[in-house]
This record gives C-alpha cells, sequence and structure tokens, in this order.
C-alpha cells in the first residue's frame, strides 16, 4: 500500500523518508537479491544498505538485527518459491496428471538459478538456527507431502493404489522430484535445466513412481 501511493505522487523512493513499510520491503529486497548475486546466506549489512538505502539502525529498528533480518528472508523464499506452488495443486481424479503437474513446478522452482541458490542458504544456515529450519521445512517440503499425502488418500479411496503410507510415500515422491539434478543445483555444479529436461526428469519420477503404487488385481494361484 505505501509504495503504491508513493508511485503515484511520482516521488522517487530516495528522494525521500521511507515509511516503515517501504523500509522493510526495501532491505528484505536487498538482502534477497544480494543473497541470490553474492551465493550467500547473508550479505553484509553494508551492502544491504549501499543497495537499499537506510542505516544499521533502518536494520534493527526494522527486524531487531542481523539474525532477524535473516529469519525474515528465510520466510519470505519460503512463501515466494516453496509455499505458493503447492496453493493450487489441482486435485484431479487423473492421478498421473496431478503428480505431473505438482512435480514438474516444484522441480522448475527449485532448479532455477534463484531457487537453487536460496534453498543452499536455507541449507547453510539451518546448522545456526534449527528454528528457521523448522519454519522452512513447515511452510514448504512439510506442506508439500501434507497437501500431496491428501492427493494419495483420495485415490487410495478410489481403489486406484496401495499404500500403507500416504505421507511416507507422498515424501517418497518429493524426495525422486529433487533427486541428484536438484543437488547439482544447488552446489553449483551445472547450469538451470531447461524445460524439455525438467520434463523428462519429472516424467521419469511420476512412471516409476505410479509403477510402484498402484493397485495390482490379485489373480488365484
Amino acid at each position: 500500500m505505501c509504495a503504491a501511493e508513493n508511485q503515484r505522487q511520482g516521488i522517487p523512493a530516495k528522494a525521500r523518508k521511507l515509511k516503515s513499510c517501504e523500509r522493510r520491503a526495501a532491505l528484505l529486497r536487498a538482502a534477497k537479491t544480494l543473497s541470490v548475486e553474492e551465493g550467500v546466506a547473508m550479505p553484509s549489512l553494508d551492502a544491504i544498505i549501499q543497495r537499499a538505502g537506510g542505516s544499521r539502525r533502518s536494520i534493527y529498528t526494522e527486524f531487531g538485527g542481523k539474525a532477524g533480518l535473516l529469519s525474515a528472508l528465510i520466510e519470505n523464499v519460503s512463501a515466494e518459491i516453496l509455499a505458493s506452488l503447492y496453493d493450487d495443486i489441482r486435485q484431479e481424479e487423473d492421478l498421473r496428471a496431478t503428480l505431473l503437474h505438482f512435480a514438474r513446478r516444484l522441480a522448475t522452482a527449485l532448479m532455477s538459478a534463484h531457487g537453487a541458490i536460496m534453498s543452499r542458504i536455507v541449507l547453510q544456515d539451518c546448522f545456526s538456527s534449527r528454528e528457521r529450519a523448522a519454519v522452512f521445512f513447515a511452510r514448504g517440503p512439510g506442506k508439500g507431502a501434507n497437501l500431496l499425502a491428501q492427493v494419495l488418500e483420495k485415490a487410495q479411496a478410489r481403489g486406484e493404489i496401495e499404500v500403507r503410507d500416504c505421507r511416507a510415500a507422498a515424501g517418497c515422491f518429493i524426495g525422486m522430484v529433487r533427486g541428484n539434478l536438484f543437488l547439482e543445483r544447488a552446489l553449483q555444479l551445472r547450469p538451470p535445466p531447461d524445460e524439455a529436461e525438467i520434463g523428462r526428469h519429472v516424467e521419469a519420477a511420476v512412471e516409476i513412481f505410479l509403477r510402484g503404487i498402484r493397485k495390482t488385481e490379485k489373480t488365484d494361484a
């Protein structure tokens, strides 16, 4: 709301005193951009201030310090890269189509340049803050596994699949979608895969997964 009002007035952000919501957004945006550019969990405060404007006092006022800014950054990334992927998961009766849709969106986000770097940042940070790691997992991978488990439970109720633990199966499928392809991206060993490669990777994961959970007809000996 603040940014929109200022844009309508035609006043450049750095030509006036920023409101709190604008200052917070600007600092967070600068931290996120620099994290991706530099490939580090948290850029220096001086670099963030130079990019966003303001002062160290601004960071302490808005976030309580560097740790608070990092927590806000991880929460923002969780929502932007992971949680939003699952908001519109299609609960279709065609299980294969649902899994392909889910897997393609997940793989595309995680293996993009932004997604891979930010995922590495979270993994680096989890050793210093279990609380931030728990927030990231709950809003991202954990949420995805729960929603996918619901999809599998519905398919099982329709008699399509036979799974002992749908939550565990959902976790296995997400792991297959990430695979070594994601690990190579997170370690910066390769460039982002193109759409065709992601498609092949996702289709292989879906086919192998479905082959293992499809309900088979029992025949009399």
